[in-house]
């Protein structure tokens, strides 16, 4: 568990110094364009991978422990294919399409050959990503940590550094080609790691899809509750006000990185425990790493809450104006950590449906909190929306934990 925890942190970092770097090299407006752009990218690229991340971890975790090699190979590579497939339409899509975007949708015509050269990282990203969920799958974390969080940011920072890059567009390009690095390393440890298939695979697409069509749903609800305040910021506030959300919402949520390095370990073993029927296992593992991921998050909580105009100055000049927006959404955040890893238990455990019906309540949320806050308060009202939703989709999850598996993860106590 620590090691996983050190290594999160690495990936946490990693993704605040490419925001730092990127807003003191561009400047707000600039860098506004960028972040856009990779909110719309990332989007798109969760789409592409039609839930497959959790089933992948669900479904590796699982088969390691009758060391079901075939299935769990051929788990991967179903994934990849369809993946690959999917984000590719999206990419040509979004590079055709870059200048409707730009101009009609967030009325914003220096965005479309922005979109145009980070178009690639949609498939960079959907792929990588899915090679790192099925590392963690193995339990090797690090390397998952490495491919999914630290590779690409680090591969742009070096861009920044060597080549003194200075517009949104090179930057982009810079970020799609870092995601074709990383699908090569991804690839590479997969084949160290994964052994070979003894027996021929028995696992079928329909047990595929009935786990990951409820998981896509999840995806897509989860990327608007997360990024739909951007979104919609993007069509009614200036590029700046943009530029200081987004780094303000990346800043934030270095609160759940223990979150993430948490969930890097504990969902394998949600998956393992609950296949063996260890419902007193599974309990005292949620309720433990809760404990821990409080433990570590409160100290970054205080930060944010009594500094955050320090934080915000970090990124440059034009960045500072954004600290309340910090504070905002920092709330949100920790209560997405003291909630646990619920929609891991969710979807480790074959509750997939349920964890899709709380998404259904926090998505729209959040999309319709956006639309009828942000016109009225900017940024602010978008970071309001967003806070509120990430807030709801964790509060709701617990109530879907305690009826299908029978504990509380806000009970802490115990």
């Amino acid at each position: 568990m620590l090691i996983s925890i050190c290594v999160r942190v690495l990936g946490a970092f990693s993704v605040f110094v490419l925001s730092i770097f990127v807003g003191r090299e561009l400047g707000a407006e600039s860098a506004g364009y960028f972040f856009l752009a990779f909110s719309v990218v990332t989007f798109l690229a969760a789409l592409s991978r039609m839930g497959f991340d959790n089933t992948l971890v669900r479904f590796i975790g699982s088969g390691l422990v009758d060391a079901e090699w075939a299935n769990i190979r051929t788990t991967l590579n179903r994934a990849l294919l369809l993946a690959g497939g999917l984000s590719s339409v999206f990419a040509v899509i979004l590079f055709v399409g870059s200048g409707f975007i730009a101009n009609v949708i967030f009325s914003k015509p220096l965005l479309a050959p922005v979109l145009q050269a980070m178009a690639p990282g949609v498939v960079g990203l959907s792929l990588f990503t899915l090679l790192a969920m099925a590392l963690q799958g193995l339990h090797k974390i690090a390397p998952s940590v490495f491919v999914i969080n630290i590779s690409a940011n680090v591969w742009v920072v070096i861009a920044l550094l060597v080549f003194h890059l200075e517009t949104p567009v090179s930057v982009a390009t810079a970020y799609s080609v870092a995601t074709g690095i990383t699908i090569l390393l991804g690839c590479g440890f997969w084949l160290y790691f994964a052994k070979p298939a003894q027996d021929q695979p028995t696992i079928q697409w329909s047990t595929l899809f009935a786990s990951s069509m409820p998981l896509w749903i999840v995806m897509l609800m989860s990327q608007l509750t997360q990024w739909s305040g951007q979104f919609i910021a993007g069509v009614y506030v200036p590029s700046e006000e943009v530029a200081q959300l987004a780094v303000a919402q990346r800043t934030a949520m270095l609160t759940s990185f223990i979150l993430m390095a948490v969930n890097l370990v504990v969902a394998p073993r949600f998956a393992a425990l609950y296949k063996q029927g260890n419902m007193e296992g599974l309990e005292r593992l949620a309720l433990m790493s809760v404990k821990l991921m409080v433990l570590f998050a409160i100290p970054i909580v205080a930060v944010m809450m009594f500094f955050p105009t320090s934080l915000m100055k970090l990124f440059g000049e034009g960045f500072a104006e954004g600290g309340h927006l910090l504070q905002i959404l920092a709330v949100g955040q920790f209560v997405n950590v003291v909630t646990g890893s619920v929609g891991y238990l969710l979807s480790m455990s074959g509750h997939e449906k349920d964890l899709r019906n709380t998404v259904l309540i926090s998505g729209p949320l959040a999309i319709i909190a956006a639309v009828a806050l942000t016109p009225l308060w900017g940024a602010t009202g978008s970071a309001i929306a967003t806070a509120l939703a990430v807030a709801t989709q964790n509060l709701v999850a617990v109530f879907w934990v305690r009826k299908r598996l029978g504990f509380n993860t806000l009970a802490v106590w115990r």
